[in-house]
């Protein structure tokens, strides 16, 4: 994984259009929409891509959810997606704090006149949610609209969304508060030690 902050890491729903599927750069993933491997394409930003389909017809959708915490609204943007391959496609995002009731966020135009998108200069697009007045989300729902590519790979091609501002619900349990004040004592007494090895007559140097 080649960032240290949250990635959504669970697809609720997805529902593709046309030329949708999954592309890895080895495997032609056209068509595949089992949410086991939908999920393991998104977790990481990986260059493995999923693509929602339907730059013709009914466009694709797909539902995440962020299961170890909470995008906070914080200073600056707080999410985070990247597309990974080729053009810079559009789409529509809708944010929930419940994962029933969605709140529109943001819509990208998307522009077919960049088609530089890869793993090594992904395409980025932050996201600020302050204007939908919710302050702390977890589910997101993105939606292929604007300006896409045709043909499979089609639509937005997403990789991964990340989190910026982030709460983590898993909490530190009492044995690891323990073991981490353990540690740091021991580390303290190592500290300690060598001081006197180096000195063990204090004020001697003054003799």
């Amino acid at each position: 994984m080649l960032h240290a902050l949250p990635f959504a890491d669970t697809v609720v729903s997805f529902v593709g259009g046309n030329g949708f599927g999954i592309d890895d750069g080895i495997v032609d993933g056209e068509g595949i929409d089992d949410l086991r491997a939908v999920t393991a394409a998104i977790r990481a930003l990986d260059g493995t891509i999923v693509a929602l389909g339907g730059a013709t017809g009914a466009p694709g959708t797909i539902t995440m959810h962020f299961s170890s915490g909470e995008v906070l609204d914080g200073t600056g943007p707080d999410l985070r997606f990247f597309d990974t391959f080729s053009f810079l496609d559009g789409f529509s995002l809708d944010i929930s704090a419940d994962g029933s009731s969605f709140t529109h966020a943001f819509s990208l135009a998307g522009d077919l006149l960049n088609f530089s998108c890869s793993l090594a200069f992904p395409c980025v697009t932050n996201v600020d949610i302050s204007s939908t007045g919710l302050s702390a989300i977890s589910y997101l729902r993105i939606t292929a609209a604007g300006n896409s590519g045709q043909g499979f790979p089609e639509a937005y091609t997403l990789d991964a969304v990340e989190a910026l501002n982030f709460r983590s619900s898993i909490a530190v349990s009492e044995p690891g508060i323990l073991a981490l004040f353990a540690l740091a004592a021991a580390a303290l007494m190592v500290i300690h030690r060598r001081k006197i090895l180096k000195n063990p007559f204090p004020g001697s140097e003054y003799i």
